[in-house]
């Protein structure tokens, strides 16, 4: 699955789950996005919306450089424990997600209940929230930026709506260039000898050595 789709998943997964309590059992609550648009008929509630605002470059986070790769590449394969080759390239891009998530309920108790479940430390937790992007195999931080934001207000048929919305951002990273295989070195193998600038010539020896790469 492409960047963005990825995050986009994972955030759907998050969500998804969500039990309230009923006098006739338990109540799912689905997860839906903005679009497309779902039919009034089809509509149920209580409801979580979806709906990513904005994607934004994070120089604060940008460094420059090379780098291993250890967690997942899409289509290529891991290497397994003990694998003496991995995959190298340019530190990835940081780029920040923000997804607006709105939570639809027709009763004010069932408001409150998500509002109670949204806020526990698996889902839009205050501080230290996180989301597991299983696609690349990675658990990026999630912070709520806005809300719990709550409002009342009547549908087109005069029947009552209560909205709790949130805005939580997602810290993820995006490589843009191509990550290459590269099998890590195993031996090194050297010599120092003196150089004779008149002749452009070597010289006599002075130092000869095979090491393991992992003994330098």
């Amino acid at each position: 699955m492409p960047h963005i789709l990825n995050e986009d998943a994972a955030i759907m997964a998050k969500l998804s789950g969500i039990q309230l309590s009923a006098p006739t059992g338990p109540l799912d609550v689905p997860v839906r996005w903005t679009t497309p648009e779902p039919e009034k008929g089809e509509m149920v509630y209580p409801v979580i919306v979806i709906q990513r605002p904005k994607i934004a470059f994070a120089p604060d986070r940008a460094h420059r450089g090379f780098t291993r790769y250890d967690y997942v590449q899409e289509g290529k394969p891991m290497p397994a424990p003990g694998d003496k080759w991995g995959y190298y390239g340019e530190l990835p891009l940081p780029f920040n997600f923000d997804y607006q998530v709105t939570v639809y309920a027709k009763l004010q108790s069932h408001q409150m209940a998500l509002a109670a479940r949204m806020s526990r430390g698996d889902l839009f937790p205050a501080r230290a929230g996180y989301v597991h992007i299983p696609a690349i195999g990675v658990v990026a931080s999630l912070d709520v930026i806005g809300g719990p934001e709550m409002l009342s207000r009547l549908d087109s048929n005069g029947k009552r709506i209560h909205t709790t919305t949130y805005l939580a951002r997602v810290y993820t990273e995006l490589a843009p260039w191509e990550i290459e295989r590269y099998e890590l070195v195993e031996t090194i193998d050297g010599t120092i000898s003196e150089f004779d600038f008149r002749s452009d010539q070597p010289g006599r020896v002075l130092s000869q050595w095979h090491n393991a790469a992992s003994d330098v």
